[in-house]
């Protein structure tokens, strides 16, 4: 079972000037589903990936950061939509449309690349998350390694000579902890051992690759659609199998 912890996403641009003039022209934009924006005191000096505006969602899922070369939106997921990608992905298709009209208003539609990284945990598994990976990752079963405690594994693919795909896949281990009267803290019981996967979808090799490249929307959309399609049909089995491909054909 795949639950869905975290998205993401990051929209790289040249730096904007005149900002202040420019969001408050268009701020508007933002307020179907985000609360009234804070823009912050930075001074034009400061770098620019450093955020000038702020704004949370209305649900308080979500929190916007705006600065000259980089807007973010980071969410959490809980209760049903954590176990439901489908409802993940039509909240980020809302909120990324006002986001898109926003920045596109004040970048003139000149945009370097976008990013999109999804945080997940593979949870149904009737052994540890070290062994599964182990397993699925190793021919030998990692046997010629030790005693191995923890793994953690990179996979990156260049998709259709415009999108980096990147797949970090590690165990990881959830305890009980006991504090004691010296206020100290130490580890009692491992509660669960699971898998964590990070799906990393961005079109930046494009940016690398072709000065003259900008992205636009329908990049955002597309990697939209191969996070899904990693999420719904390759992830469980590249974990428990490790079988992974993504060719033009998808």
């Amino acid at each position: 079972m795949v639950v869905i912890k975290q998205t993401n996403l990051n929209l790289v641009y040249p730096r904007i000037t005149d900002y202040r003039k420019k969001f408050v022209n268009s701020e508007d934009i933002l307020k179907e589903h985000f609360m009234v924006p804070t823009m912050l005191p930075v001074p034009e000096e400061v770098q620019p990936d450093v955020p000038r505006v702020i704004a949370q969602s209305k649900s308080g899922h979500s929190m916007l950061n705006i600065a000259l070369s980089v807007a973010s939106l980071t969410t959490n997921y809980d209760g049903t939509f954590s176990l439901e990608w489908e409802r993940c992905k039509v909240y980020l298709e809302q909120r990324c449309a006002n986001l898109y009209s926003l920045i596109d208003t004040m970048t003139e539609h000149n945009n370097t690349f976008v990013g999109l990284v999804t945080n997940v945990e593979i949870d149904d598994f009737c052994e540890s998350g070290l062994d599964v990976l182990k397993r699925a990752l190793f021919d030998s079963g990692a046997k010629k390694l030790g005693e191995l405690y923890d793994v953690a594994c990179k996979l990156t693919y260049v998709y259709k000579g415009r999108y980096y795909i990147n797949i970090t896949l590690e165990n990881m281990r959830e305890y009980e902890v006991q504090q004691y009267e010296n206020g100290r803290a130490c580890i009692k019981n491992e509660r669960k051992h699971t898998i964590s996967a990070q799906i990393d979808v961005n079109d930046r090799y494009a940016a690398n690759n072709d000065r003259t490249y900008i992205s636009q929307k329908e990049a955002f959309d597309e990697i939209l659609r191969i996070t899904s399609n990693i999420i719904n049909n390759k992830l469980e089995v590249l974990v428990k199998e490790g079988e992974f491909a993504y060719d033009e054909c998808e």
